[in-house]
């Protein structure tokens, strides 16, 4: 019988913890070109070890991360329409 390693979730959740606290750091930054990039990249990799491992998507089959990733990219055209459109939100 084969047995799937389990995620070790306590590392995750210490590993999003510390990049919480990290965004909340770079928030007080006054320099807008640092900040805006840096909080960007910290909430995708964040994102993205919620979906590999709360949303299982690393051990599930690879069908639905193909998925996942398709509406992502199918989003993106749709931001940046709305960034165009209506520059005054953002």
């Amino acid at each position: 019988m084969e047995t799937k390693k389990r995620p070790n979730y306590l590392f995750v959740f210490i590993a999003l913890a510390v990049f919480t606290l990290i965004e909340t750091l770079v928030s007080y930054i006054q320099q807008e070109a640092i900040k805006f990039p840096t909080l960007a990249i910290i909430s995708v990799t964040k994102a993205i070890l919620v979906l590999l491992y709360f949303m299982h998507l690393k051990l599930d089959s690879k069908i639905f991360s193909y998925l996942f990733i398709a509406g992502c990219v199918l989003s993106i055209p749709l931001i940046l329409v709305i960034m165009v459109v209506m520059p005054q939100i953002i």
